[in-house]
């Protein structure tokens, strides 16, 4: 969106500021409840809903909650949420994460819900089509927040009403209700009013609303979801894909090139989420007085290149905050003599660039560190006696070595472990200012096209036509070919499944914060974890942790005048 916000001071505990504001704009202050009945007051209103997105995706919470724990990602070795990834009794009500998510998304409901209700108010300045546009993008984001509620805790407190004072009023609303209320209703609107194509980058259009309606049907119903629910998500699909709107970028690594030069394929500016698949977007900024807490994303999938010799921290590297790690099963999925998607999705090589501190011989430049992507049984031993390390693939994941190949290939120094392994490159920011500044500035992509044709697909093959489903996967898998095996990439309908549609969302999105939630829409989270994730295996436990655990701050400030309690979920 990269959109300057006015500053505006909000009424006390109703508006969470804009995320950006630019000092140059005309700062308004002393503002009444009436600001917001006007065509100015709705327009900031409405950009300071978006602000919501910020807390939603892009900060550490969020990556925790929506990769952590999974089939994919492992906990790295450094952070102090771990519990995310275990499931021990640590991940419990009183867990930081849990709490903020839960106080913030509705914070940001309450914005929603004041836009809308004041909204009708405004009868100068604004024409209608565009008041109703303004409403249809806070209804969107409503769903969405909602959406993300219902899908992290299960049934939770509905309101769409405005709060205007202290409410010590919560009940927890079957979240069957919840989507019929608030979240179908809301989209339905969404589509209906909003246009196809937006003149600010980053504003809800029509594709969004109607992939994330697709969404919605995909997983109310959860692993059971009814032939209805799974026919509308199909339709859906198919309206965004056959509008033209958007289309499938010609690499995958175009998706999220992000060097500055052309040296991997393709110099874009920071904010590369603008190319013709993204359907919605996180925005971002690289103006230091407007980005707030920004996308950190960037921090979190890095291995620990730093303090290797002839390295040190670089902009380009990242600053490896080494929170998450691959799993053998994320690692393995790829056949990666047809498929682009694992060496354009992880790095693999470093080059010396340390000013001083290299081992004899190396240059700036040079070759560092190596991560061929085998097992030390696999490796080609051209790579021995090299003055770089290199790093193998442990033959077990769960009990990795150290110098795995011995004095007869010495620089051949581990095999992964939590502090080294392939570094995934989706986030990386090599745009910021230093080489610490935790801010990013490049946008999230929240929906993109190829998850709509995998959506397409799954909705097909959860109804029995896995035939009708092939050309929605392989449109997505021939993209991904490398060159000369777009053939051998291709699919037939006797090996669409479930559990392929899952792996091929993993081949495909992974590291994009999709990962919990498609398990947990699909019944499968326990057993993937149980199978891929050796951290989880020992404590994740059916009936328990596909839900999180309501914040015991919101238990305890719940005071109903009927006297019932706002109830925990199973298990906490």
């Amino acid at each position: 969106m990269n959109r300057k916000l006015k500053a505006v001071v909000a009424l006390a505990g109703l508006f969470s500021l804009p995320a950006c504001i630019d000092l140059d704009e005309d700062i308004v202050s002393g503002v009444t409840a009436s600001y917001y009945e006007s065509a100015a007051g709705l327009e900031d209103a409405v950009e300071a809903t978006y602000a919501g997105l910020q807390r939603l995706y892009g900060q550490e919470r969020n990556m925790t909650m929506l990769e952590m724990g999974t089939d994919t990602w492992v906990k790295g070795a450094d952070g102090s949420h771990k519990q995310w990834n275990d499931y021990t009794t640590l991940l419990d009500p009183f867990t930081a994460y849990t709490r903020e998510q839960w106080d913030e998304t509705y914070r940001y409901i309450n914005t929603a819900n004041t836009v809308i209700d004041r909204a009708a108010n405004i009868k100068t300045g604004i024409n209608e089509q565009t008041k109703n546009q303004r409403v249809a993008e806070v209804r969107f984001l409503r769903a969405l927040f909602y959406f993300y509620l219902v899908r992290q805790y299960g049934d939770v407190h509905l309101t769409l009403e405005e709060t205007k004072g202290v409410s010590l009023e919560a009940k927890r609303t079957p979240k069957a209700e919840i989507y019929s209320k608030a979240i179908i209703p809301d989209l339905e609107f969404a589509v209906a009013n909003l246009p196809v194509t937006q003149g600010q980058f980053g504003r809800a259009t029509r594709g969004a609303a109607q992939h994330l309606l697709a969404l919605v049907y995909l997983t109310r119903g959860g692993a059971n979801a009814p032939a209805a629910d799974l026919q509308k998500a199909e339709e859906l699909g198919k309206a965004v894909i056959n509008s033209k709107t958007y289309s499938l970028v010609p690499r995958f690594r175009d998706i999220f090139c992000n060097a500055p030069t052309d040296a991997y394929g393709c110099g874009v500016p920071a904010n590369d989420a603008r190319n013709s698949e993204t359907i919605f977007s996180m925005s971002s900024t690289a103006d230091a007085l407007t980005y707030g807490e920004g996308n950190r994303w960037h921090l979190y999938f890095l291995m620990e290149y730093d303090v290797m010799p002839g390295m040190t921290r670089t902009v380009q590297y990242g600053r490896p905050f080494k929170r998450l790690r691959p799993t053998e099963y994320m690692l393995r999925l790829h056949d990666r003599a047809v498929d682009s998607r694992y060496e354009d999705g992880f790095q693999h090589v470093w080059f010396a660039n340390h000013p001083t501190s290299r081992p004899a011989g190396m240059a700036i430049g040079d070759t560092s560190i190596f991560i061929p992507g085998v097992t030390a049984a696999q490796l080609d031993r051209k790579y021995c006696g090299k003055r770089y390390r290199v790093f193998v693939e442990p033959a077990n994941f769960e009990a990795p070595r150290t110098s795995p190949l011995g004095a007869s290939c010495a620089n051949v120094t581990h095999e992964y472990d939590y502090r080294v392994y392939p570094a995934l490159t989706k986030h990386l920011d090599p745009f910021r200012s230093s080489v610490n500044l935790e801010q990013g500035q490049r946008d999230f992509i929240i929906y993109r096209l190829a998850d709509t044709y995998l959506m397409v697909a799954e909705a097909l093959v959860r109804q029995g036509k896995a035939a009708e489903a092939v050309p929605f996967v392989n449109a997505v898998r021939e993209r991904a070919a490398k060159p000369g095996q777009q053939a051998a990439m291709r699919v037939a309908a006797a090996d669409l499944n479930m559990n392929f549609i899952l792996d091929e969302r993993a081949r495909e999105l992974f590291g994009e914060g999709h990962r919990w939630f498609d398990l947990a829409r699909t019944g499968t989270l326990i057993e993937r974890a149980k199978q891929y994730n050796w951290d989880a295996r020992p404590f994740i436990t059916a009936g328990k942790h596909e839900l999180r655990p309501i914040p015991q701050n919101q238990i305890d400030r719940t005071k109903n005048a009927d006297g019932t309690k706002f109830a925990q979920n199973p298990g906490y």
